[in-house]
């Protein structure tokens, strides 16, 4: 295979993606856990005042994914080609990251976040509609798969590094391996050849053999009316609503753990921060099958794995209400129930994030040149992120609030219960066709 068909390759363009996607979730992780104390020894806040910047500057994170993810879907779809935007990111999370290492200023702190967030919408909207450009339909579930493990593992191992450099070596430190990761993913988004995206060319293609032979020129202007923007129609679809509200469900599932399990497993089982990470390794670890999972989605359609996915990830979560005591049996369950609850996410994750995708073109079939000449796909992404990104925002704040006011058993069984709601959603309006049959319905306006 020669340089030129390497750098075009289905493959390269995996691989680009999942570093892009690996890098800029490490380097969100690799300051969790030092950000408290360079607020105290380089901003100098007061303690009282350190948890509450610390949770400013998680919803600003949040905040700017979904205000980003809009933005640069609809940047996305306006290009001729993704380079240029996908290019954009390595310098917005370069910048990022040259403010957290240098600035001793708190509002250059957040204005750092708030790149971060940027640079988190430009990789899983114009990343992720690139890969599809490359990967086709046919296999988007496996590649998404990838991605989604690239996700899981970002997820884990930036705070882990973070934690671990920064006892080991200081602060500055810290950012040694999130410069060499900035300029390893530049590297490779520079070599991506990305494909040429040209407008109109697929609904030429399907007008060609519907087009009459005298044109009806007589009630075109009273028959043709502006179609609502992309965003609007894709809002008003109900299997496309469902994929958002899947992804924003599995995200605030994720992310309530994050937030409520390392102070209540200190305060049954005396858990100190090392034993907290290898309980975390029990939802973590399987996620890195998701391929697997998206494997399933290619063969079988989105369908079952997320009614698959979903399924696991009920009972497992309502079952940890079980966890109240400190004995060996609980702690053991403990860790059977997130082993299930991350098998479920390995499934359902790449099951909506495909439906995503065929969602959107099922309404481009159904109605060609619903969107236009240049199509949603970055905008349907940008929603799908959007989405993704609320539930950092909603899922911890909900499950502190229930656990504080209704206790920790309230706070499995509801949400357990959100989980068992997805599944009944994904077996009214998610077809049970394999990709390619496609079925839409649309909200009347």
């Amino acid at each position: 295979m020669s340089v030129q068909k390497l750098r075009s390759s289905t493959i390269f363009a995996v691989i680009v993606v999942c570093v892009a996607v690996f890098t800029d979730i490490f380097l969100y992780g690799l300051v969790v856990p030092m950000l408290p104390f360079a607020l105290a020894d380089r901003v100098g806040l007061s303690e009282a005042d350190i948890q509450h910047w610390n949770s400013i500057l998680l919803a600003t994170y949040g905040a700017a994914i979904m205000l980003g993810s809009l933005l640069f879907g609809w940047m996305g779809d306006q290009t001729r080609t993704k380079q240029l935007p996908f290019l954009l990111g390595v310098g917005v999370v370069g910048g990022a990251t040259v403010l957290f290492s240098l600035t001793t200023s708190l509002p250059l702190i957040v204005l750092a976040r708030v790149l971060q967030g940027c640079s988190t919408a430009i990789v899983f909207t114009i990343g992720f509609s690139l890969l599809l450009d490359t990967v086709g339909d046919r296999h988007i579930g496996r590649a998404i798969g990838f991605t989604s493990m690239s996700l899981s593992i970002g997820i884990f191992a930036g705070p882990i590094v973070g934690g671990f450099v920064y006892d080991l070596a200081g602060y500055f430190a810290v950012f040694i391996p999130a410069f060499v990761l900035v300029v390893l993913e530049f590297l490779l988004r520079v070599l991506l050849i990305t494909p040429t995206h040209n407008p109109g060319l697929k609904h030429a293609l399907i007008h060609d053999d519907q087009r009459p032979l005298v044109p009806d020129t007589g009630s075109d202007g009273a028959r043709q009316s502006p179609r609502p923007p992309a965003v609007v129609t894709l809002m008003r679809t109900p299997r496309f609503l469902v994929a958002m509200l899947g992804m924003f469900m599995l995200n605030s599932f994720m992310t309530t753990f994050e937030a409520v399990l390392p102070v209540y497993l200190p305060e049954v089982f005396r858990y100190r921060s090392t034993q907290i990470a290898i309980v975390f390794l029990s939802n973590t670890l399987p996620m890195i099958c998701s391929p697997l999972g998206g494997s399933m989605v290619d063969h079988m359609g989105p369908f079952w794995p997320a009614v698959l996915g979903f399924g696991l990830i009920t009972p497992s979560i309502m079952l940890l209400s079980l966890i109240r005591v400190p004995s060996t049996l609980t702690s053991v369950l403990l860790r059977l129930f997130l082993f299930l609850f991350g098998c479920g996410v390995s499934v359902a994750m790449p099951a909506m994030m495909t439906e995503i995708t065929l969602s959107k073109d099922a309404m481009e079939e159904g109605d060609p040149g619903i969107f236009g000449d240049r199509g949603a796909c970055s905008q349907a992404w940008g929603l799908s992120n959007a989405a993704f990104a609320g539930g950092t925002l909603v899922g911890p704040l909900y499950a502190g609030y229930v656990r504080e006011a209704a206790g920790w058993t309230t706070m499995s069984l509801s949400l357990g219960a959100f989980s068992g709601l997805m599944v009944v959603l994904v077996i009214v309006f998610t077809p049970r066709r394999r990709p390619g049959v496609v079925q839409t319905t649309r909200i009347p306006a």
